[in-house]
């Protein structure tokens, strides 16, 4: 008898051990079968620096941390039509979550009407519905930051903007620009040009290099295309920029001034993390000048800042940030 106590003993110790492992692992599986299924939908490709990037970059993200599955279409159709297939293709293969990053508001909205039960999520801003959601671009509020460094470098009395069209994301980043520039210089003008192209580099560095033959000598642009044309337009005529949603100070190391970065990660986390909860609904999502970042180049080498306007701006962003400060949004 006395030897029983301690094979008991033993014996439950085994059992809770199988036990334990036996919970860890369905713990485990629990954690895996729990990877919401993602699908990202790139107008571009992965490695355009730019808008696709930095998307790419959120996804993969959330994808080594564990918490999605990803599936992802780069270069997919920007038409309504053909982003629609792409949309309900991924709908209809499981995807518990289908983020079309562009300004897919009426591909995400058809999408919607077969497959109800799919958060579907377009970039940009708009409507939304039961299950559409929105994410901002709120690119103007950085952008009144870098018109308030702009006008500390220019030299002219002219600054520029470039746009691909007169959208209202465009439209406001182009007058934050202008704004932010005028509490440092009130006299200073602006030329805005919209080239009404996402792609034509080569159109968007003629109106870069138009714009400079009318005094503009710091640049911001809206879209991919036309800021691969001004940054090549900065280049050829040592002129002054800002890059657009990637870090794109290496591309001109000498004319560029910083970069109005786009974090995504936040947005795209708070969206997996709503569906995850079953707690996702139809809204928009806006996380204001959290989801950017401003990296100065520090090579720069057109112009210098000077302290009192970098102290400016730091203050700006603070009080923006505070919300002491709203940047004028002007969509029209």
């Amino acid at each position: 008898m006395r030897h029983l106590v301690p094979r008991v003993i033993v014996a439950i110790g085994v059992t809770l051990a199988l036990a334990g492992t036996a919970i860890a692992s369905s713990q485990h599986a629990g954690r895996a079968q729990a990877k919401l299924k993602v699908a990202l939908v790139l107008p571009c490709p992965t490695n355009d620096g730019s808008w696709c990037q930095q998307a790419y970059i959120a996804a993969k993200r959330l994808q080594k941390e564990g918490l999605i599955d990803l599936k992802f279409t780069s270069n997919a159709p920007q038409d309504t039509p053909g982003a629609s297939q792409v949309i309900q293709r991924y709908a209809a293969g499981g995807s518990q979550l289908v983020i079309a990053h562009s300004a897919y508001q009426d591909a995400a909205f058809n999408a919607a009407k077969r497959f109800k039960k799919t958060p579907i999520v377009f970039a940009g801003g708009g409507k939304v519905g039961q299950n559409v959601s929105t994410y901002e671009e709120p690119i103007y509020q950085p952008a009144y930051l870098a018109g308030i460094l702009a006008a500390g470098i220019n030299k002219t009395g002219t600054i520029g903007g470039l746009a691909a069209f007169d959208i209202p994301l465009c439209h406001a980043q182009m007058e934050a620009f202008k704004a932010g520039a005028k509490t440092v210089k009130k006299s200073i003008k602006q030329v805005t040009t919209y080239v009404g192209d996402w792609a034509d580099v080569a159109k968007a560095k003629n109106a870069t290099l138009a714009a400079a033959d009318q005094g503009a000598d710091v640049f911001v642009v809206c879209g991919g295309g036309p800021a691969a044309g001004m940054i090549s337009a900065l280049k050829e005529r040592n002129l002054s920029g800002f890059g657009y949603v990637g870090n794109q100070n290496a591309l001109a190391p000498k004319q560029m001034v910083g970069s109005l970065v786009y974090n995504l990660y936040p947005i795209f986390k708070a969206l997996v993390n709503d569906v995850s909860s079953g707690k996702y609904k139809g809204k928009v999502y806006d996380l204001g000048l959290t989801s950017f970042q401003l990296p100065l180049n520090p090579r720069y080498s057109a112009g210098k800042i000077p302290p009192s306007v970098m102290a400016k701006m730091r203050a700006a962003q603070k009080a923006i940030l505070a919300g002491t400060l709203k940047v004028p949004y002007v969509a029209k």
